[in-house]
């Protein structure tokens, strides 16, 4: 068990250190919605990743039991992996240089206008259809999924993973619905940070969870 939540955490800060959902978090916080829009971001995030790792959690149970080996199971470790080191070497290419601006997604102008419903379903799309969100949710349902663990053993690993991945996106939230306004200058120095290094965080992230994954489908064909 140990050592299955060794393996996911990884996972769980790749999402964690994704900049784009804290940057839509920290600016909903900053919007008139507030707080609840903040919220309801939040809960969709965590309704999105547990559904996510549960389906591959138990994709990856089934075909190793069909194929009574780890190997299918290892492979797509493979081709997720080296999926996730194509994107960090894309990422990286196209990070801001010198005093150049980074850019956001056109989405993120309509922020300041949505309601905690609109919040909400900004939250579910943003993790179920995001390919990055989904290939850390992948890795760790994998991990969980092969492991043959128990029945509650899973569960405990799959709420691990789901509560550290989105810690990042709860913080801001937390942080408005506690301190309120005053906390306005800190959120706003935090959301310049992460626009200018969006894309270098998440190049490195990718090529650190693109190595591990690789390493741990090279073990699973042994």
């Amino acid at each position: 068990m140990y050592e299955v939540l060794g393996d996911i955490i990884p996972f769980a800060v790749g999402v964690a250190l994704s900049p784009l959902p804290v940057i839509a978090a920290l600016l909903l916080v900053m919007a008139p919605v507030g707080a609840r829009g903040g919220l309801a971001f939040l809960a969709a995030r965590l309704l999105a990743f547990v559904a996510l790792t549960a389906v591959f959690a138990w994709a990856s149970d089934l075909v190793d039991d069909a194929a009574g080996s780890t190997v299918p199971a290892a492979i797509a470790r493979l081709l997720l992996g080296g999926a996730l080191l194509v994107g960090a070497v894309l990422k990286w290419r196209g990070r801001p240089r010198g005093d150049a601006e980074g850019k956001l997604p056109g989405w993120m102008t309509s922020i300041d206008g949505m309601t905690a419903g609109a919040a909400f379903r900004l939250g579910l799309l943003l993790t179920a259809v995001n390919p990055k969100e989904i290939a850390f949710a992948a890795g760790a349902g994998f991990t969980i999924g092969g492991a043959f663990l128990g029945a509650g053993e899973m569960v405990l690993a799959g709420a691990v993973f789901v509560l550290l991945a989105c810690a990042s996106v709860a913080a801001p939230v937390l942080t408005v619905a506690i301190g309120g306004a005053r906390t306005a200058p800190a959120l706003a120095e935090a959301r310049s940070w992460l626009v200018r290094n969006n894309a270098a965080v998440l190049a490195i992230v990718l090529l650190v969870l693109g190595a591990m994954l690789i390493g741990s489908g090279l073990s699973g064909l042994g």
